[in-house]
């Protein structure tokens, strides 16, 4: 009698975490025993399934499953750490996690893993979701975090981040790793949510989010909110101090309606970004015109998911993207620095729509097969470049693709303790060929609170329209371009103990091949002329990372609560055999949290430190370490949640590496100059406040 209860609880306990999708919807995140293995619960106490914490993940594998069952390392940021600890965009979301950092050019926000950064990238190295809709674009295949990111952080229930290759699933872009932003539902919202915000920089920000689930069944959420910001007063450069030039400014929207199995989804974005950092051979400081890019994303997805009888499952998703970038870069005549500006104007522009059919079962009750399929095809892959004045053509491209993807997964519960998960996908490029991507992975739980995983994966890159089409009178395109390649092997170990603690320690080997970068090819089309050479995107490089990785995390019912990481890699160049640029060796985190007096008020204090890097051009970044404080609170009064934050509290001043493009004409020496770093902010601050009824 006592067993059966014991097993109704647990289940009950499955299902709260597990469907709602709250990764601590009991209360506290400890995790004991296997709660798929009623054999270890039976003997547990209620209080002890009380604390029971259910962890699950959508992205590893296509389906939920709990995190220990993962062919992954994975990590989950929750609405609740995101809020505690003040984060304003995904890319402070993403730099709180161990193993990734975020590099800020004072225009993009480029994502970091595992000492894998390079000046220059766009981000096409991590497959970037929100409930499973890419998010990569077809231009640069850039994986927006910042401002840019088309979803509101208040939006967001969880971060899902797994590590490793995911191409056996995913195909393009899942490289380095995959992040899946699951948002808010209508029903956990239940209502209206106004909220609004005040920083340094004169940045405002305004929100509206309504969401609801109805009697009828249906539910939906909706919400908007805009940005503004003036940014830096005065920003450092060499030769040259950047004044008010440093704005941003975006809005987006985003709504959600579903009924049963059928969810419709869409989302609007447009973020316009002032670039003080005098890039691509600009013209320094200069306000008329003005340097700026402005990015803009809209997407509609509708998906359906209805479980059958019989332990099998039918997923399909059809969607339409469509994605435009404007820039203007006024630049100097090399020849006469002192002379007028003139104006080059980028526009691009990329519309895709596809379908995703995938379906799942069980057989022989040990066997949970998946295989599915994806098409895309690229209506419009189009680049433009023209001088404003006089108004010649500098570049006119309008391409378009077809993609094609067929995968399967086994996961294989071969005894109660060890579980074999593999997969294989095959992928069909109109520009290149085919490729084909595996990933095994063995997973041991030889006790209720260890796991042992060892996995290995293989996952490409492919070459983006950019890298394909692009031109100028200094570069010629290269159709050939084959994608990218990645060997990657790990061994984690997650060990849960004293109730509240878990901790992950992980070893890691990639080898990456047919990196694609831009070198000088000699054309010779002059022979009179010494040096005539152009610059090309080729298949020129390969790399290897290997490291280690640690992070603990406890938390307790007063309160308080404890995180940190810390992560060693050495990534070098394989033919050079010299560090890769932007590469850290040694990165550290630590997030410490915990009640002020009545437990109205929570207090959040994080380190994160970097040991130093190098530039593109071999100049070393000295390294740095920046502590942020917030205060929140949502008990002071009903529906109400302040929250204060300091960020950078004692002002550490520091840089982060920019693309070798960056170069300017020198208004004084008249010479061409190159721009190695960025400044980073010193200390800010921001008050937010949300009221929900």
């Amino acid at each position: 009698m006592r067993r059966s209860a014991l097993r109704t609880a647990t289940r009950s306990l499955v299902l709260c975490a597990g469907v709602l999708g709250v990764p601590w919807c009991l209360g506290q995140p400890t995790v004991p025993p296997d709660a798929s293995d009623p054999t270890q619960l039976a003997n547990l106490s209620l209080e002890e399934l009380s604390s029971l914490k259910v962890e699950t993940v959508y992205g590893a594998s296509k389906h939920r499953q709990r995190t220990t069952e993962a062919p992954s390392s994975v990590t989950l940021v929750t609405r609740e750490e995101i809020q505690r600890s003040g984060y304003r965009t995904l890319s402070e979301v993403l730099n709180s996690v161990t193993g990734f950092y975020v590099t800020y050019d004072r225009a993009y926000s480029y994502i970091g893993v595992r000492g894998f950064n390079r000046p220059g990238d766009y981000g096409g190295r991590v497959l970037l979701m929100i409930n499973g809709h890419r998010l990569n674009d077809g231009i640069f295949d850039s994986a927006a975090s910042a401002t840019d990111f088309p979803l509101h952080v208040d939006l967001i229930d969880r971060v899902e981040v797994i590590r490793g290759p995911g191409s056996s699933l995913y195909g393009n872009n899942a490289f380095f790793c995959v992040i899946n932003v699951i948002t808010r539902t209508g029903e956990l919202l239940n209502g209206t949510e106004l909220s609004g915000s005040y920083g340094s920089f004169d940045t405002w920000t305004g929100r509206a989010t309504f969401g609801k689930r109805f009697a009828s069944g249906w539910e939906l959420l909706v919400s908007g909110d805009v940005l503004a910001s003036e940014g830096h007063d005065r920003l450092h450069f060499p030769e040259f101090v950047a004044e008010n030039l440093d704005g941003d400014w975006a809005g987006r929207a985003f709504t959600s309606l579903a009924f049963e199995g059928l969810t419709l989804e869409g989302g609007f974005s447009r973020r316009r970004k002032d670039w003080p950092t005098a890039a691509y051979d600009s013209a320094p400081n200069s306000h008329d015109p003005t340097q700026f890019t402005v990015d803009q994303r809209a997407w509609v997805d509708l998906r359906f998911d209805h479980e059958f009888d019989g332990e099998w499952t039918l997923s399909t998703r059809t969607y339409f993207d469509q994605y435009r970038f404007e820039a203007d870069y006024p630049h100097l005549d090399h020849l006469d620095p002192t002379g007028p500006i003139h104006t080059d104007r980028d526009l691009a522009k990329a519309t895709s729509a596809g379908l995703e059919i995938a379906t799942s079962k069980v057989f022989w009750k040990d066997h949970h097969a998946t295989v599915g399929g994806e098409w895309r095809h690229d209506f419009e892959l189009s680049q433009n470049n023209r001088e404003i004045e006089p108004g010649d053509t500098l570049l006119d491209s309008n391409e378009s693709g077809d993609v094609l993807g067929l995968y399967l997964q086994d996961e294989w519960q071969i005894t109660p303790e060890l579980i074999l998960n593999a997969g294989l996908r095959y992928d069909d490029y109109s520009t290149f060929g085919d490729t084909v991507n595996p990933r095994a992975a063995v997973i041991y739980n030889p006790w209720a609170t260890s796991t042992f995983k060892l996995i290995y994966g293989q996952a490409f890159r492919a070459p983006n329209a950019y890298e394909l089409y692009y031109e100028s009178v200094l570069s010629r395109s290269n159709p050939d371009l084959q994608p990218e390649h990645i060997r990657s092997y790990e061994i984690v170990w997650e060990q849960r103990f004293a109730g509240h603690w878990r901790s992950r320690i992980s070893g890691f080997w990639t080898d990456v091949e047919d990196l694609i970068r831009m070198q000088s090819i000699d054309v010779d089309t002059d022979p009179a002329t010494l040096d005539d050479d152009l610059y090309e995107f080729t298949n020129a490089a390969a790399a290897i990372a290997r490291g280690a990785e640690f992070d603990i995390e406890g938390h307790w019912e007063s309160g308080w609560f404890a995180r940190a990481g810390y992560t060693f890699t050495d990534a070098e160049d394989t033919a050079t055999r010299s560090p890769l640029a932007n590469s850290p060796r040694h990165l550290g985190k630590l997030n410490v949290g915990f009640p002020i007096g009545t437990e109205k008020l929570m207090a959040s204090i994080e380190l994160q430190a970097m040991s130093d890097r190098t530039t593109d051009a071999g100049t070393t970044i000295d390294p740095y370490a920046i502590v942020n404080l917030t205060l929140f609170s949502r008990a002071l009064a009903k529906g109400l949640e302040i929250s204060g934050s300091i960020y950078n509290l004692f002002d550490q001043r520091y840089d982060h590496p920019v693309s070798p493009d960056y170069t300017y004409t020198g208004p004084i020496s008249g010479n061409s100059i190159a721009l190695d770093v960025a400044e980073q902010d010193g200390r800010s601050f921001r008050v937010k406040l949300t009221y929900r009824f």
